[in-house]
């Protein structure tokens, strides 16, 4: 019974940096052009869903319109479709309803973050959920949790000191060029690579009001395609320049930023021959692009992703002391949204007809909702002891279903 009153269920699955290491991440990372290939592929068996692609995470929340949810469908639809054989299903999570939910206003409140307080995420998730909507792919419940999850994200800015400092190594490359050049509107910066923390350390770059940005990358395409996200998200118009030929402008650049998926460094001392005047090379590559020779050449001060770290570390414990509001935060916004969500499909005459409820009915209703608010708690707890077992957790979730069925079953029949 529980399947036929809520069939529409919300679910998530994916990998991130706490379940998979960045090789199999890479794999499976989805550009934001292929996404809207990927729901097309998703669309046959699901209602509504969003696809969220970072460095760090490939995650997909969704709802389905049936109970029998195949879970290893959808993980073999992903791996087919970026051609990454090989992936152990344990490298996945896969969570329902109230797991699921708690994952999105974590990730929102950037609390799931590699660094915690880390300030792209949020406009991400924006953007995912934008994609989504832009193809028809949302609906009634993911409308409802991502504004959701965009409010208590905005929340943590306003009331929580999780975002002071700097909060990523893009924002301490950027950081450490203030430091050393103050104000860096008459400078001229150069971002080697097009990967995500290239973007994001060119955005910082953007919001210090460096004077010119150049862009170069091994295929061109990528560099390209950075640049009109830039233009069309800031109105700055950055320069691309052939990866051939970048060498040429080190001496022209105050500030480079190197940060390629290399194996093997691509700068060396001799290409900074010519220096001659302060430059500020900061290698965020891991493995490193830049040789450590570099930092021996004349009017070049050289740093890696290890001072970068410093900077970013300096603010983290200041950070974490306000774990405890975020988790209060995301508690409150759960049991709002899941006493919305667990009392939306046991009101179908309403949402059809808007004929006004019943004295019954409404007090059915607000028995309900009294229910849901003193024990989600305890039915979070019980999805948690469950966490890792996908079948369990379902069969829990229309357990729950059927009990809040049971509770109105004679109120409704009764008032309709």
């Amino acid at each position: 019974m529980g399947g036929t009153v809520n069939s529409r269920t919300f679910f998530a699955f994916g990998l991130n940096h706490k379940t998979a290491p960045v090789e199999l991440r890479e794999k499976l990372y989805i550009d934001e052009d292929e996404i809207p290939v990927f729901l097309d592929l998703l669309r046959p068996t699901l209602s509504e869903c969003v696809v969220l692609s970072t460095c760090n995470r490939t995650e997909i929340y969704a709802v389905s319109e049936s109970e029998d949810i195949d879970l290893a469908h959808y993980k073999n639809l992903l791996i087919k479709f970026k051609q990454a054989d090989g992936i152990d299903d344990a490298h996945f999570f896969s969570l329902i309803s109230c797991t699921a939910t708690q994952q999105l206003f974590s990730v929102a409140t950037s609390i799931d973050s590699r660094i915690v307080g880390d300030s792209q995420i949020l406009r991400q998730l924006r953007s995912a959920y934008s994609i989504a909507t832009e193809h028809g792919f949302t609906g009634k419940i993911l409308n409802q949790l991502f504004q959701r999850a965009f409010k208590i994200g905005k929340q943590t800015y306003t009331q929580t000191s999780i975002h002071d400092g700097v909060v990523s190594a893009s924002l301490a490359a950027v950081e450490l060029a203030v430091e050393q050049f103050g104000s860096l509107r008459n400078k001229i910066a150069l971002v080697v690579g097009a990967g995500e923390m290239a973007v994001q350390t060119a955005e910082a770059l953007i919001n210090r009001k460096v004077e010119r940005l150049l862009i170069t990358n091994r295929t061109r395409v990528h560099a390209d395609a950075m640049r009109r996200r830039l233009q069309d998200n800031f109105g700055f118009d950055s320069e691309v320049v052939d990866f051939e030929s970048f060498r040429n402008l080190l001496p022209h650049a105050d500030i480079i930023v190197s940060s390629t998926g290399s194996d093997e460094p691509i700068l060396f001392a001799d290409d900074f021959a010519r220096q001659t005047h302060p430059t500020l090379v900061i290698d965020i590559a891991v493995p490193r692009d830049v040789d450590e020779s570099v930092g021996k050449c004349e009017n070049v001060i050289l740093k890696n992703i290890d001072d970068l770290n410093l900077v970013v570390g300096a603010t983290h414990e200041k950070r974490l002391n306000d774990l405890p509001k975020v988790h209060e935060i995301i508690r409150q916004e759960m049991v709002d949204f899941l006493t919305w969500y667990y009392t939306l499909p046991l009101l179908p005459e309403y949402e059809k007809t808007g004929v006004k409820p019943s004295v019954e009915q409404t007090r059915e209703v607000l028995s309900i909702k009294a229910f849901l608010v003193q024990n989600v708690d305890e039915i979070h707890d019980l999805y948690a002891q469950l966490k890792g077992n996908f079948d369990d957790d379902l069969a829990s979730h229309f357990a729950l279903v059927d009990r809040l069925q049971s509770m109105k079953q004679r109120a409704f029949t009764a008032g309709v």
